[in-house]
């Protein structure tokens, strides 16, 4: 699934080529993609608005209007974005194409259909699940995580994990989080120590920040792998690498699984 830094790439890259254009037509493949509304509404709203801004929250993605209406998206597992000339093929399991007044075209591609779109009009409630979320990771401070984190009994990973405590942090870089901190993922929140504390509020910015760097390609990059240029984990030293030697002691890094999810750790760096 993309996590921030890789739906951060999406929104970078396309921004340039989405923001000022008028959605001049809209076809909806699959009707369940359109979340809060039926397809027919949704195209009849899309027609003929012209996106001002393209933001990101957490792992959410945001179009903003010039009528001051706004459509939330979110890619959840396998979806991507991109821009594509018309005359270039489809790729099998498109769900959604806007067409633009430059002639190119915003897609989406969701092999298991799990992503959705949400239409909101301005001053209407978003509910689309980002209005719940936590804070974003270079807001987080160490008094906050003495009071989400410290006063709870669940794993380090899982709290990681919740979106209602810092946005936008998934299963690969809680692992990487959780390593740089030199934490096991299997620690629970009230058993750290404020040094501890200290230190995943100094590797929680640093790592999503590292991987948005890592992560920044060119266009002509992104379009070339249809926006899963960002799927590279050269750069990862635990997660998915259960089995081989930690980078930092040569010990064999451990897998586990934490609430339903693989996990990666050193047992001899992480304490």
């Amino acid at each position: 699934m993309p996590e921030l830094p890789e739906v951060e790439t999406v929104r970078t890259v396309l921004k340039p080529l989405v923001v000022g254009q008028t959605v001049t037509k809209v076809t909806v493949n699959l009707p369940k993609v359109v979340a809060n509304m039926t397809p027919a509404l949704f195209i009849q709203k899309m027609v003929g608005q012209t996106i001002i801004n393209f933001s990101r929250r957490g792992k959410f993605l945001t179009l903003h209007l010039k009528s001051g209406d706004f459509v939330v998206l979110h890619l959840r597992m396998t979806g991507t974005l991109t821009v594509e000339n018309p005359i270039t093929p489809y790729e099998k399991h498109t769900n959604l194409i806007l067409e633009l007044s430059s002639g190119q075209e915003l897609r989406f591609v969701d092999s298991r259909g799990f992503g959705h779109w949400w239409y909101f009009a301005a001053g209407e409630s978003d509910t689309s699940g980002q209005e719940n979320l936590g804070i974003e990771p270079p807001m987080v401070t160490l008094d906050y995580l003495q009071k989400k984190i410290a006063t709870r009994s669940t794993a380090l990973k899982t709290l990681l994990l919740d979106q209602h405590i810092v946005a936008g942090i998934g299963n690969i870089y809680a692992d990487e989080i959780c390593y740089r901190s030199k934490i096991r993922p299997t620690r629970r929140g009230n058993s750290l120590t404020t040094a501890e504390l200290k230190k995943l509020c100094e590797q929680i910015p640093a790592v999503i920040k590292e991987f948005i760097q890592f992560h920044h390609v060119p266009f002509s990059v992104y379009a070339a792998s249809k926006g899963t240029s960002y799927r590279n984990d050269a750069n990862l030293a635990v997660y998915g690498r259960a089995g081989l030697p930690c980078q930092n002691c040569g010990q064999s890094l451990v897998g586990t699984r934490i609430a339903q999810r693989s996990s990666v750790y050193c047992a001899h760096c992480q304490k």
